[in-house]
């Protein structure tokens, strides 16, 4: 870290000339059957200071391949991305004295009565874990911070009664951002909630309840709107037929030179709901029509063999792939984009992918959907299904909104393989039972909830950038606290280099103590041995 000038009283050691670094546990003073608390790296939240030690195990099981630790120790994630993430806190009491926790972690344990606090809010530092981020070693992805890099860290270091004021200031003020903070997450969850209320609405036809009231020429029966899509379907095959015999008759009329076209397939039904869909159903509005998203839309992906034997990505090409990722929880996504070149996938025709068509992905985040923007070319990639319209009279943009809703989510995974990574077939995309108004309605409901989404999504970024405030805030406060200037100093204080000779007088009446001995006498582990301010 970049050294800038002290207070006359502070000095700056290596933190392993005032601290322990991964000290040793006497495991042959333990019994076996003794109770200890166990600790996984999942149990340490970042940057938050807590530790859930409710876990135990019985001391042979954990005795060995782990790393022991008491109250009062600073535990520091050394691998990562744990590291980057702030993975460091202060090990509470401990009821039965001892921890062991994953080999990830490296411990270090303040001496002469350091506050372990001082050194947890210097490790977690932003500016700390980035330097410690550039002294890591090993491969990617498993990629870990050296003992000796905190070893030889230099940190500041005041007076022994002024680093306990300035702990005490960090966690008056870091108290209120805490309050603050926890405001703005609750104030964005309660938005998360309200999008949820207001698709759950929206498809259950109470949005819309004023509109349809004032707008009786605009509604159909449900008969007339399933007759319009079919009628709309069987007039799209029948052109399409009529194209594929020109087609045939100019292939004919060539003496058959090049590839016969194929005949058009008739539109595919979609399977019977089943019991679970049927069981999902819910009351809607009887100008509305329950029907199957593979009435409307046609429904594909592509196939496994198609992509091994065709597809081969290439930076420089013109189409972009669209994969699992680009079809997040609140639609589309731009990402770093695959590429291919249309020509190499020509024969491919199905899986090339237009403006307003419904992409659902089917295995990983299953039952993501997102409606492609306009205005780009794009292919379909692996995981990932694409249903079109076969008509104007069903909104691609309302059918997404209907599939991100509780229910119709729910709806959609009715027919889930139910195994540890949940997937959707074609066919049950198609099966899937959507609740259908009017082609006015569908706007209707489409434009009311873009509008509130919009106010929502306003709203959502404003409290991420109060909390971005919050945290660059946070990194001000250490930052003062370590330069010396959050709080005044005493000139009655003991100065840090007094504290510093105490620690070296201990350390070498420890090692006259030790060093004759050829075995270590048994000590009983005393609870809370390091004290916290």
């Amino acid at each position: 870290m970049i050294e800038t000038s002290l207070p006359t009283s502070w000095e700056r050691p290596q933190i392993d000339v005032c601290c322990d670094l991964n000290p040793r546990l006497d495991k042959a003073a333990i019994a076996d059957s003794r109770l200890v608390h166990f600790v996984p790296m999942p149990a340490v939240e970042a940057l938050t200071n807590k530790v859930d030690v409710k876990a135990t195990r019985p001391f042979a099981e954990v005795k060995k391949g782990y790393t022991p630790f008491l109250s009062g120790d600073v535990i520091f994630a050394k691998i990562t991305p744990c590291m980057e993430n702030g993975k460091v806190a202060v090990v509470p009491d401990l009821e039965h004295d001892i921890a062991l926790g994953s080999t990830e972690f490296h411990v270090i344990r303040p001496l002469c009565d350091l506050p372990p606090l001082w050194f947890f809010y210097y490790l977690s530092s932003r500016a700390y874990r980035s330097e410690a981020e550039h002294n890591m070693t090993g491969a990617v992805g498993q990629r870990r911070v050296p003992i000796d890099f905190i070893a030889q860290s230099k940190i500041p270091l005041p007076p022994l009664a002024e680093q306990r004021r300035i702990v005490a200031k960090i966690e008056e003020l870091f108290s209120e951002l805490d309050a603050g903070e926890e405001s703005l997450r609750r104030a964005r969850r309660q938005l998360g909630v309200y999008r949820q209320s207001l698709l759950k609405q929206a498809f259950e036809g109470k949005l819309t309840a004023p509109w349809r009231e004032n707008h009786p020429d605009l509604l159909e029966s449900p008969d007339q709107l399933l007759a319009r899509i079919a009628a709309a379907r069987d007039a799209l095959y029948q052109k399409e037929l009529e194209d594929w015999k020109r087609d045939l008759q100019c292939w004919e009329d060539a003496l058959k030179t090049g590839k016969r076209p194929s005949k058009p397939r008739q539109p595919e039904e979609p399977d019977p709901p089943s019991t679970e869909h049927r069981r999902r159903q819910w009351e809607i509005p009887t100008s509305w029509a329950w029907t199957q998203v593979g009435f409307p839309f046609y429904v594909t992906k592509l196939a496994g063999f198609e992509y091994t034997e065709f597809v081969t990505y290439d930076d420089t090409g013109d189409l972009k792939v669209l994969k699992a990722e680009n079809a997040g929880p609140e639609g589309f996504r731009h990402t770093q984009f695959s590429r291919v070149h249309s020509e190499s996938v020509a024969m491919l025709t199905r899986s090339v992918v237009s403006g307003g068509d419904l992409l659902v992905v089917f295995v990983g985040n299953t039952g993501n959907v997102a409606t492609v923007p306009f205005g780009d070319s794009f292919f379909l990639g692996p995981n990932i299904g694409m249903a079109r319209s076969y008509t104007e009279f069903v909104n691609t943009r309302y059918v997404e909104l209907f599939l991100r809703s509780p229910s119709g989510r729910d709806m959609l995974l009715a027919a889930a393989k139910a195994v540890a990574q949940p997937s959707l077939s074609m066919g049950t995309i198609r099966q899937c039972l959507l609740a259908l108004p009017s082609l006015p309605e569908q706007r209707e409901i489409v434009r009311l909830l873009d509008e509130q989404f919009t106010v929502i999504e306003q709203n959502e970024r404003e409290i991420d950038a109060a909390l971005k405030r919050s945290a660059a805030l946070r990194q001000s406060i250490l930052k003062k606290a370590f330069t010396g200037q959050l709080v005044p100093q005493d000139p009655t204080d003991e100065p840090a280099s007094a504290l510093l000779e105490r620690i070296r007088a201990e350390r070498e009446a420890t090692a006259i103590l030790t060093k004759p001995q050829k075995k270590v006498a048994k000590k009983k582990i005393s609870r809370n041995r390091a004290k916290y301010l």
